[in-house]
């Protein structure tokens, strides 16, 4: 059961503390994001409308932006979190390149890259 789990590979504590800080970091963003997403911010309202999802989907991704937040927590969760987020966002730069200016992908590549190397470094051994 253990391979089926990532960890990050050995690495000086320096480095090891900055993972922590850039999954604290990205997890506190996400929630957040949520919970303007559930608190019926407005603007996300009627983006998610003017893009053609219906209104659970709007609840529905905040769900997952929540759940992907807190995973990326633990280092024995981080790989399940990240690879729910990497989802996520990339259902954003796809909705955002479909009925957006290409620039406004822009922001969920920022995203999307980090939490892509989470999901890279915290691969179980058996991938790596």
């Amino acid at each position: 059961m253990r391979d089926l789990i990532g960890t990050a590979p050995p690495m000086p504590r320096g480095g090891a503390l900055a993972l922590l800080a850039l999954r604290v970091l990205l997890a506190l963003f996400f929630v957040i994001m949520a919970a303007r997403n559930l608190a019926g911010d407005e603007r996300m309202a009627s983006d998610f409308q003017r893009w053609g999802y219906p209104g659970w989907f709007r609840v529905a991704v905040a769900l997952l932006q929540v759940a992907g937040g807190v995973l990326l927590l633990s280092s024995s969760t981080a790989p399940f979190g990240a690879a729910l987020l990497t989802a996520v966002l990339v259902g954003a730069v796809y909705t955002h390149l479909r009925h957006d200016p290409p620039a406004t992908a822009l922001s969920a590549v920022a995203f999307l890259v980090p939490v892509v190397a989470i999901l890279v470094l915290y691969r179980p051994p058996a991938l790596r």
